[in-house]
């Protein structure tokens, strides 16, 4: 979904002045990932609630649950400020239910790699989600071109990853996670 700019813009300006790394905690492939302060930081997850919401409303639909009205804290937020060759291998997040990537900055140089590339597969810097095993009648990943100001919020144990792009600039997503008290 679509994220307030304004919001985004705050997120970029103090994910650029952070310095507590996150990086042992993360299994990127990615030298710069820093910590949100977020308990210091009320207004991150005050606006991120919004958005929390919608997926929360639109999952009730989706599953025929009404009543479905969890309580959720925001657990952890941060920074990747990736470059060229760096990744995120597949993986889960199993200390939460869902996880969240919100794209900062994408630039277009690494946009471009797509057209030169010479493979099938996913698209250098993409998002891809994969669920369930392979066979010729279903569909069982999905890649995403990362787009700035848009919001991927998803269960924590759908498997995910971003592939790596070889151009000399920088790719700048939050990611984090909540989880229902």
């Amino acid at each position: 979904m679509s994220v307030n700019p304004d919001y985004c813009a705050r997120l970029l300006k103090l994910g650029k002045k952070l310095k507590k790394p996150y990086r042992k905690n993360l299994v990127g492939q990615i030298y710069n990932e820093y910590l949100y302060p977020i308990e210091k930081e009320p207004w991150i997850f005050n606006e991120l609630k919004i958005y929390i919401n919608t997926w929360i409303e639109g999952w009730k639909k989706f599953a025929n649950r009404p009543n479905f009205n969890p309580k959720y804290q925001l657990t952890q937020m941060w920074i990747n400020q990736m470059k060229a060759k760096e990744y995120n291998p597949m993986h889960v997040h199993l200390s939460s239910h869902l996880s969240f990537v919100l794209f900062l900055e994408v630039p277009q140089q690494m946009l471009n790699e797509a057209k030169h590339k010479k493979t099938n597969a996913a698209n250098p810097g993409e998002l891809m989600f994969l669920f369930g095993e392979d066979a010729w009648s279903n569909v069982t990943e999905k890649n995403f071109v990362p787009t700035v100001n848009t919001l991927f919020i998803f269960p924590s144990s759908l498997r995910h990853q971003v592939m790596h792009f070889n151009s000399k600039v920088i790719r700048t997503s939050v990611a984090g996670n909540i989880k229902w008290v």
